[in-house]
């Protein structure tokens, strides 16, 4: 995760995180509303409907994702331009059978051609 991140300085802050596991199905714009925008300017679940919480209290997606881990923060690693987090997880589900969107799939299917 890059350091200047608002999710890295709050994963840092709470040692705690989820991770929503994204379908092959999942449009573009899911991907820049969460990724491409920065939460010091924006809520980014201001307008979504299709989220629950999990037992630590965060938030994770339920729409276009087949699975949710929440994670306990056991090893941080600083990568110079990154930090890179080792989590116990602390909860699971199984939210579909749709295939994962693999980094492939998304090059190949689901970002724009410029």
């Amino acid at each position: 995760m890059q350091k200047g991140n608002l999710t890295r300085q709050i994963i840092e802050n709470t040692s705690i995180f989820n991770v929503s596991v994204l379908t092959e199905d999942v449009p573009f714009e899911t991907i820049r509303h969460f990724g491409m925008q920065t939460g010091r300017e924006t809520d980014k679940f201001a307008d979504i409907v299709g989220f629950e919480r999990s037992h630590n209290g965060l938030i994770y997606l339920t729409e276009h994702t087949n699975a949710m881990f929440s994670c306990r923060v056991l090893e941080k690693m600083d990568l110079g331009s990154h930090m890179m987090f080792v989590g116990e997880v602390t909860e699971s589900k199984v939210l579909g059978k749709e295939p994962s969107c693999t980094y492939a799939h998304y090059h190949k299917a689901i970002r724009p051609k410029f």
